[in-house]
């Protein structure tokens, strides 16, 4: 397990985890290298690596406004979990069960959804005017449950293409897919949001979770 024990460590040596943030990512990286090997890693890598580097974007003036994520922009092992669990079992699926195809290409869906759901609320709080509810489009304050804004929004699609990209150029989604697997991300990221607005009662973990696994449920309709 060294590869996934390296990351781990890495991660937490450079503040984009806590310590039980390194314990769960560790558990999650094994279990994506298991099944998909260093191309579910590589994925993986790009959600963890690009999510720390979203966070820590303009980290001092989102906490002023107080948006920033807690911790000093650490993420700790719920978090993890809620971003990557349904990755993790669609990584197990693939390996196990006949359609090794499509449930990669919900694989990539899923962490193509955590990483532009994180890159449409850090982006967004940057924004300096204010974002409207999905809902009603009424302007509400930054870092509200269910706001979204044109950059924030702008920065999900880039975000779910670049990480249906990764999967094309590792051979985990072929090129009629990657398409499909990206739309599915981004429209996870639409269903995070209304869940937010709808429900802004049951969490973030929660919310992330469903969002997720949103994105899978449509990648393995559409794929």
């Amino acid at each position: 397990m060294g590869v996934p024990g390296l990351f781990a460590v890495l991660a937490y040596g450079f503040g984009m985890v806590s310590r039980s943030g390194a314990v769960g990512g560790f558990v999650i990286a094994v279990l994506v290298y298991l099944p998909l090997g260093w191309r579910g890693f590589a994925v993986l890598a790009l959600f963890v690596v690009g999510g720390a580097a979203l966070t820590r974007l303009g980290y001092r003036r989102k906490e002023r406004f107080g948006t920033a994520e807690g911790g000093g922009g650490r993420r700790g092992a719920k978090n993890a979990l809620a971003n990557a669990g349904v990755a993790v079992l669609c990584a197990l699926l693939a390996a196990s069960t006949p359609y090794p195809d499509v449930f990669a290409a919900a694989f990539v869906a899923s962490l193509g959804a955590a990483f532009a759901d994180t890159a449409e609320s850090e982006v967004g709080q940057l924004y300096s005017g204010r974002p409207r509810l999905i809902t009603t489009l009424a302007k509400v304050p930054p870092g509200t449950d269910g706001a979204v804004s044109v950059p924030g929004t702008l920065a999900g699609l880039a975000t779910a293409g670049a990480t249906a990209a990764l999967g094309l150029a590792v051979g985990l989604v072929g090129v009629q897919a990657a398409p499909v697997v990206a739309f599915a991300a981004f429209l996870g990221t639409v269903a995070d949001s209304l869940v937010g607005a709808l429900a802004p009662r049951i969490g973030n973990e929660l919310t992330n979770l469903l969002c997720t696994a949103a994105a899978a449920a449509l990648a393995l309709l559409l794929a």
